[in-house]
């Protein structure tokens, strides 16, 4: 399990989970976005990602690093 942050920076940051492609690119599963101490569990791709998220995401060492390069990168 590992923690992924939204920046302002991201290219992903006011844009929906799903334009990430996070699980189909890397096979890790973004299974929570804590939120202004709320947590949204099972986060749909609609979902709209915002600066100061907190990505909860479940997969392989490799995978998690993926997914942070993903939404620092694009």
């Amino acid at each position: 399990t590992g923690q992924v942050h939204i920046t302002a920076d991201s290219p992903f940051a006011e844009h929906p989970l799903g334009d990430t492609r996070a699980r189909t690119r890397t096979g890790a599963s973004i299974v929570a976005i804590v939120r202004n101490e709320q947590v949204l569990a099972s986060p749909g791709p609609g979902e709209t990602l915002r600066a100061g998220d907190v990505l909860i995401v479940i997969g392989t060492e490799e995978g998690i690093a993926a997914v942070e390069q993903i939404i620092d990168k694009g």
